[in-house]
């Protein structure tokens, strides 16, 4: 029989995870119940391991999901069956996307729910994701639900190709500026050696710094290969520890601009999965879990738990976040408003909204920044090159003219 994996309240209110193995999903929650437990999550254990190989799963691109979702969300507001829809979408999709629709349209049709289906795709469609799809079939209201989900994405899709736009630029001068000091250093520097060490030339400490830079590169490239290897390899082990992830996330919160706009980023997409969690009817403490889960931080993350658990044990969510300094003090002022007003999800939506004009101008700050940080390292190498080549050859002209 299949294990899934729960968490449960006891009837003194402490939180309980852990496994039970049962024929399905409704048996397994009867044995929760008959210990006495009040169930605030259950789902199946996903297989590992060669059983994991018994179907080719197929992969969706986000993008891909985006418009799957939007078109689904169109149809079964039509008023077409999800299987009509999901058959009309696998007639125009191809590649991965197209099986991924088709195993979700064959479990459908063996009478699977549809967010069960999707469950079987955690590469493709997240927990939250699933979690909304089953609480909008279970209000009847999966049209609505979908295509929140599609703007909550396109949303996200926006944001990211603004701020991958704002990094374009810099990445490509940076990459220019790379090629052309290697070629600096493999082509030209070693022919102006030979023409140095030809005339006996005393050549001054620029020259031989990039002289000396300039003969590790042509002659022990592959120390220089092995020495990058080596710390990346390093530093890939290291930063599998969580302390690791710790200090590098705090220390990318600590960059000036970049560090702004990756908080920013972070509470825009909590606050709006939170928003569309609580909104679908998901209880809060099940929301405040799934939000989390989705964070890319471990500082925020660790403080999200610690959020959640005193959540469970009671504690008003504005309160409990206004603890933790990560969030800044409009976050548990407006949550404080709409727990107190009922509507706390269209607090945390005006929030995201907020958050994402923030995330915005950040962006903008971040493109102003780098302007002037690039033309200061162009400005030092280009310096450092002229004078490194320039000065020996006005030397040298100035003893053959003596």
């Amino acid at each position: 029989m299949p294990f899934f994996d729960y968490r449960a309240k006891s009837s003194d209110g402490q939180l309980q995870r852990g496994k039970v193995e049962a024929a399905n999903m409704e048996s397994a929650a009867d044995t929760l119940r008959e210990k006495g437990l009040f169930i605030v999550s259950i789902q199946p254990v996903r297989e590992k391991g060669l059983s994991s190989l018994k179907k080719p799963m197929g992969t969706m691109k986000f993008k891909e999901v985006v418009v799957f979702t939007r078109q689904l969300a169109a149809i079964v507001e039509a008023g077409l069956t999800l299987t009509t829809g999901l058959s009309i979408l696998l007639q125009q999709s191809t590649g991965g996307a197209r099986t991924v629709i088709a195993q979700i349209l064959n479990d459908i049709e063996s009478g699977m729910s549809f967010s069960r289906a999707l469950e079987k795709h955690p590469k493709v469609f997240d927990k939250s994701y699933v979690y909304l799809v089953q609480a909008g079939e279970s209000s009847g209201s999966l049209d609505v639900v979908l295509n929140r989900l599609a703007d909550n994405m396109e949303e996200q899709s926006e944001f990211k190709g603004k701020v991958g736009s704002a990094l374009v630029y810099p990445a490509v001068v940076l990459v220019v500026m790379l090629a052309v000091v290697v070629i600096m250093m493999v082509m030209v520097v070693p022919k102006l050696t030979e023409v140095f060490d030809e005339f006996g030339a005393e050549l001054p400490l620029p020259t031989r710094i990039l002289i000396g830079m300039s003969t590790f590169m042509t002659k022990y490239w592959w120390a220089l290969l092995l020495i990058i290897g080596v710390v990346a390899g390093v530093f890939a082990v290291w930063y599998r520890g969580i302390d690791a992830k710790r200090l590098v996330d705090r220390i990318l919160f600590k960059i000036p601009v970049f560090g702004d706009l990756r908080k920013k980023t972070i509470l825009t997409a909590y606050t709006q999965t939170l928003s569309m969690l609580v909104h679908a009817g998901v209880p809060l403490v099940e929301s405040l879990d799934l939000a989390g889960e989705s964070v890319d931080s471990v500082v925020y993350r660790e403080a999200l738990e610690d959020v959640e658990s005193k959540v469970e044990k009671g504690v008003s969510l504005g309160v409990a976040i206004e603890a933790y300094e990560e969030f800044p003090p409009i976050m548990p002022q407006m949550i404080k408003v709409g727990e107190e007003t009922g509507k706390i999800d269209t607090i945390l939506a005006k929030l995201s909204d907020y958050f994402g004009r923030e995330a915005e101008r950040a962006v903008a700050n971040l493109m102003a920044a780098f302007e002037p940080v690039i033309m200061v390292i162009l400005g030092v190498v280009v310096a450092f090159l002229v004078i490194a080549i320039i000065l020996p050859i006005y030397n040298l002209t100035d003893q053959i003219s003596v």
